[in-house]
Parts: structure tokens; sequence; C-alpha cells
């Protein structure tokens, strides 16, 4: 079995794929057939050091770069748009000004659109911090901060600058 041209091909995939092949590679590692055994090993462990150093590279690099590897991998929806551009244009606003100002009217749910947001991107943004108030993964963390007492939101700096990149600034 050639396993070659798979192992050249891991760079260019996706997270989704790469978890695609390894969960086939995996089932190859049951087969009675060695040479089949061997390239799942060897795809295996392509897959192991791909990660790894994909890992180390990730964790050089800064988060103005991952938002804009981020939305230019994954283009942002209109209303993805408009969650971004409301805190952009208001940062220190409360979930309820920010349901307003990007069209959401008054369900709260501003903070819960922009998480899901960013845990879409999350294979380009990094792993969520912690939630403060809650057990789990806050995910709108990943590009803003939150001031606990108030639940006032701010983009973060590098984030600013990333979207500033992929031509999304503050309007006003």
């Amino acid at each position: 079995m050639n396993i070659d041209r798979h192992i050249a091909a891991i760079p260019d995939q996706s997270p989704a794929d790469r978890a695609r092949v390894r969960a086939n590679a995996e089932g190859w590692l049951a087969s009675e057939d060695p040479a089949k055994r061997d390239a799942a090993a060897r795809l295996i462990a392509a897959l192991d050091g791909h990660e790894s150093a994909a890992a180390e590279a990730f964790e050089r690099t800064p988060l103005t770069d991952r938002v804009v590897e981020a939305f230019r991998r994954r283009p942002w929806s209109d209303h993805e748009r408009k969650l971004v551009q409301a805190l952009l244009d208001h940062p220190g606003s409360t979930t309820t000004e920010l349901n307003r100002l990007s069209g959401l009217g008054e369900n709260m749910v501003w903070q819960m659109h922009f998480g899901n947001m960013c845990k879409d991107r999350t294979d380009y943004l990094g792993p969520p911090p912690p939630a403060i108030t809650r057990e789990g993964p806050f995910w709108s963390g990943l590009l803003a901060d939150a001031e606990e007492a108030t639940n006032r939101f701010t983009m973060k700096p590098d984030a600013v600058a990333g979207f500033a990149q992929l031509g999304l600034k503050a309007s006003r």
C-alpha cells in the first residue's frame, strides 16, 4: 500500500480532513494485512508529527495573525460581521446593548452568537479560556475581554488589529 501521497497531503488538509484520515488509519491498524498496518502506523506517525509542529507554530503565532487566518479560511457571514462591527464600534458595551446594536433585539443572545462564531473557528483561533461564572469554556474570550461585574465586552487589541487587516474597523 503506497501511503506517501496521503502523507504528502497532510499539510494542506483541514483539521476535519486530518481527523477523518486518522480515523481511517486507526481502522487499518486492525487489518490482517501487514502492509496495511505498516501504512497505518506511518500515516498516524506523520499526522502526529504534523500536529506537534502545528501546535508549536500556533503557540508562536500572534492573535492578530490567527484572526486573519481564521476569517480567511472561514469567511464571516453578514450576521457575524454585524456582531463584530457592533463590538468594534461600541467597546465596553453590555450584552443588552450589543444585542440591539447588532440587530438581535432584546433576546440577550449576542454573547451566544459571538461565542459560536469564535467556536466555529477554534481550529485557527486556539482553545478558549475557561468561563469564570460557570463551568465550561468562554468562547467569546477568544476575541473579547469581558468584565464579570458589569458584563461589558471589549474586543482584544490584537483581534482589533486582525479585523483591521481584513478591512473591518470601528466606524466611529
